[in-house]
């Protein structure tokens, strides 16, 4: 890395923490204001408006998704704070373990397979995904399997998407909003793990198949 670019990525760590809780506190301040003036109009009409609530709702909700988006992306992008080094991993039982949290039968796991991280990161970025991947995909003729291919291992979720509104390229954006209307960080929050560590995080889509597929280099 140049020194220059080791230099910016290294202040932007140090200062995540801060840039996060600066971001927030506008936001915080927003949603109070928001309320007190939806109280005043309330008060200057004589009674509440449920047209001004649906607007103040409508904003306060928002306002609360940016601040959790603030919080996910700048505790994510870096190390974690315990100033832990990287270390060895075996996804094979990490991998086991969230799979079977969230109830998947995992194909092609038997062996090891180490690469190199910080345990905790690892562990979020295995349960977001599968989390994710559940929400997305129907329940039915669902599956995970593993594979190891050219030095990387491989954990795919597939099948049907759950909702016919289902836009692959939407899935892990950080506004991204379910088929029920919850916003979803899940997906997106475990991409950005996976490339903190040299992963990646895509999906593919193959006629009325979808499949979800998490990966990490080998050491």
């Amino acid at each position: 890395m140049e020194s220059w670019l080791d230099h910016f990525a290294s202040t932007n760590f140090r200062r995540s923490g801060d840039t996060a809780h600066d971001l927030k506190t506008p936001l915080n301040v927003a949603v109070l204001n928001l309320e007190l003036l939806r109280m005043r109009v309330a008060k200057v009409t004589g009674g509440e408006d449920e047209k001004v609530n649906a607007y103040a709702k409508a904003i306060e909700s928002e306002l609360r998704r940016m601040a959790r988006i603030f919080d996910t992306f700048f505790v994510l992008s870096t190390p974690p704070k315990d100033d832990e080094q990287p270390a060895e991993i075996d996804l094979c039982p990490l991998c086991t373990e969230a799979a079977a949290g969230a109830r998947y039968e995992l194909d092609g796991v038997d062996g090891s397979f180490k690469i190199r991280g910080h345990d905790s990161r690892i562990r979020q970025a295995l349960k977001m995904f599968f989390e994710g991947a559940s929400r997305v995909l129907d329940e039915v003729d669902r599956s995970a399997s593993v594979e190891r291919i050219s030095g990387r291992f491989t954990v795919a979720v597939t099948g049907k998407a759950a909702s016919p509104d289902f836009e692959i390229t939407k899935i892990f954006k950080f506004y991204y909003t379910d088929m029920l209307g919850n916003a979803d960080l899940s997906l997106a929050a475990a991409r950005l793990i996976a490339e903190t560590y040299g992963g990646e995080l895509n999906a593919l889509e193959e006629r009325d198949k979808v499949s979800i597929r998490l990966s990490f280099p080998g050491e």
